[in-house]
């Protein structure tokens, strides 16, 4: 169950999106709308961008270095240690 955005994204929250590197800092794992893990390395050089304002539980993963469509709808939550 991904867990409360402020709560996980701290002074990140609000922000309109969250780079590889960030969400690696914030120790958070990446979960697809079907529950699969998306492991660092699938991640690397991409960014998470806030699929709907409204709701702003789910990010879309794109590269970095394009502005299409995303790939992926994903979520963020606490990594488990």
């Amino acid at each position: 169950m991904a867990s409360n955005g402020k709560e996980l994204l701290g002074e990140l929250y609000g922000r309109d999106h969250l780079t590889y590197e960030e969400v690696g800092n914030l120790n958070l794992t990446v979960v697809t709308e079907k529950g699969e893990t998306i492991s660092a390395e699938e991640l690397r050089g991409k960014i998470f961008r806030i699929a709907d304002r409204e709701e702003p539980s789910g990010y879309v993963v794109r590269n970095m270095e394009t502005s299409g469509e995303g790939t992926t709808l994903c979520y963020l939550q606490a990594s488990s240690s």
